[in-house]
């Protein structure tokens, strides 16, 4: 399926329709006009032609955006592209309310802190010994180490479900206690401790949601009153609520979703009870003073979170770099606080310098991120942001051209390949796109779409494997294949299902994890997502062989099949997911879809 490419006159009048005029010095004007016509990559190198946003956002098919730009500690300007509701033609404004997504976590994060702060919550104490509504089940690992709320913020308590899909408008949706066991109407999976407490970080909008719950219950108070009275009011988040769903009166201000398919989502919104996690409605205007209100609170100046605590948020755990709610980019040795956030039909992006009193918010109402991180590239190139900045193309040498090429094992299953074009370089994984290596400095490269450099190196035994450094400085090595050797990916892209089969059955048997249900299932539903959906359906039907008796296999397999548009083995797949589990909401909800 093709995205929907809106029109140049349509999008010159929204375009328009988003401008204000209160913004009208001459220095304001030209920062806008830098930032409108200089998208990039999250890699930029010296030559490179930027894009306009206009072009990116036809490129995507985001049918509006809105973004807020910090500066010097406070709101510099906001502007408004293209429609809230494509269907209805309605322009975008900087009122209209969208869907955060995981934005919500660092905002929930920083009320709970705020409740630390007066000595009503403690990051360290069991949080059952003050959940009143539920009780996380005990089990062997919570009985050697009990999940604190510092756990639950910063993902290091072992709780499972990663993330949550909402519920159609005008459906019956579940309360907080029923998502956290998974009870109809529930489409998620029970909230569950299934590893030690403290031992490893994994993301979890579960344990977010059990943060929800203990946050009323020690407050006595609903969870959007809570987060009014303790954040949004005081921040003068004028235009926000935690309120799920959005109350009637709301809702013609509310934006309309656009699906990475490009098509419209049923409803418009989604509903998420799941509000700390993935609940908030609000504009890039409030959020853009929530970023003010962490830098603010680094520097001692706020009075609902003190500078320990803001700090303390902003303390990688586990080398994840990951805190208490927020995530710690670094550009350059520059240090600055982010969160990205995904629902149905929306993405958000915040990002704020630690240092600078810099930042910037952006909001779509389409699941396209790679336009956001354009988007904050283009603010941090006009503004100048500390450790931002375009690289130096260098030549590659004759060495790395002849012996960097080959394939190099990422895990059991897949592989990264490396290959020459002419003078330069390209990196991809096995049925994936590839891109440029672009030299940096001896035995450094980097790639547009990805800000972690690369290198290689010989090991004792002489075979050469491909590094790529992560966060935190943590370096991946991934050892050269031999000439041959093939992985289970690579025989299921050649088609060769029966010995891919066997494959994977050995890395199951083997307890590798890229035999595991949870591993794959999630590889084949990300490559649904990026439209890979051959690739993606036979990874899932791999799934389904490996874990015939799972009900989660099989509903994500009609999943990958509704967006292939073949809606006969979509219904015949959660029939299946069905009979295994009668009572498996998301396949249950997915039925009742096609039956309309």
């Amino acid at each position: 399926m093709t995205l929907p490419r809106l029109s140049a006159a349509l999008l010159s009048a929204v375009f328009a329709a988003g401008a204000h005029p209160v913004w009208a010095a001459e220095d304001v004007a030209a920062k806008v006009a830098a930032v409108e016509n200089g998208l990039r990559p999250p890699v930029s190198f010296e030559g490179d032609k930027p894009w306009s946003l206009a072009e990116r956002m036809r490129h995507y098919g985001v049918p509006g955006v809105t973004l807020t730009v910090v500066n010097n500690g406070s709101i510099a300007w906001t502007r408004t592209y293209g429609l809230a509701d494509r269907e209805a033609g309605i322009p975008m404004t900087a009122s209209t309310l969208l869907l955060a997504g995981s934005v919500s976590k660092p905002v929930a994060a920083y009320g709970a802190l705020s409740m630390v702060q007066t000595g009503e919550l403690s990051l360290q104490q069991p949080v059952n010994a003050r959940l009143k509504s539920w009780q996380i089940p005990a089990n062997e690992f919570t009985d050697k180490v009990p999940v604190t709320l510092a756990h639950l913020l910063s993902h290091t308590g072992g709780l499972t479900v990663h993330g949550f899909n909402g519920y159609t408008a005008g459906t019956p949706f579940p309360d907080t206690v029923a998502i956290l066991n998974g009870a109809p109407p529930a489409n998620s999976a029970p909230v569950r401790v299934d590893q030690l407490p403290g031992s490893a970080w994994r993301y979890s909008g579960g344990g977010y949601t059990v943060a929800q719950l203990l946050m009323a219950d020690v407050a006595r108070q609903s969870f959007p009153v809570l987060m009014q009275q303790r954040v949004l009011g005081p921040l003068g988040m004028v235009d926000s609520s935690f309120s799920n769903p959005l109350p009637a009166a709301l809702l013609p201000r509310a934006a309309a979703g656009v699906l990475p398919d490009g098509s419209a989502l049923t409803g418009k919104r989604n509903t998420y009870p799941e509000m700390a996690a993935a609940g908030l409605w609000t504009t890039s205007q409030d959020l853009a003073r929530f970023v003010i209100e962490i830098q603010q609170a680094l520097k001692g100046q706020s009075p609902r979170v003190s500078a320990a605590l803001a700090q303390d948020m902003l303390t990688p755990r586990l080398g994840s770099g990951y805190g208490l709610g927020l995530g710690m980019p670094d550009f350059d040795g520059q240090k600055y606080f982010a969160h990205g956030g995904w629902d149905e039909g929306f993405c958000t992006m915040l990002i704020g310098s630690q240092t600078s009193g810099q930042g910037v918010v952006v909001m779509i109402n389409a699941n396209q991120p790679a336009l956001m991180s354009e988007l904050q590239q283009a603010v941090a190139f006009a503004y100048g942001w500390p450790g931002v900045k375009a690289h130096a193309a260098l030549s590659t040498s004759a060495q790395a051209l002849a012996s960097a090429p080959g394939r190099y094992r990422v895990n059991g299953e897949q592989v990264a390949v490396v290959t020459r074009d002419g003078n330069r370089l390209q990196l991809g994984f096995a049925g994936l796109p590839s891109s440029e290596l672009v030299t940096i400095g001896a035995n450094r490269y980097l790639q547009r779409e990805q800000p972690r450099e690369r290198s290689f190196e010989l090991g004792t035994d002489g075979a050469q494997a491909l590094l790529l450094h992560g966060p935190e400085g943590k370096t991946e090595r991934l050892p050269r294949l031999r000439d041959g050797e093939r992985l289970p990916r690579e025989l299921l892209l050649a088609g060769e299902y029966e010995p891919a089969l066997k494959a994977y059955q050995a890395l199951r048997d083997a307890r590798d994890d890229a035999g595991k249900e949870s591993y794959l299932n999630e590889v084949g539903m990300n490559l649904v997502t990026q439209r890979q959906l051959e690739t993606g359906l036979a990874v899932l039907k791999i799934n389904t062989a490996l874990y015939p008796n799972a009900a989660n296999t099989w509903d994500s397999l009609g999943a990958a099949y509704l967006a292939q548009g073949n809606k006969a083995l979509a219904r015949e797949s959660y029939q299946h997911a069905l009979r295994i589990d009668p009572v498996f909401p998301s396949a249950k909800e997915a039925l009742l879809r096609l039956a309309e």
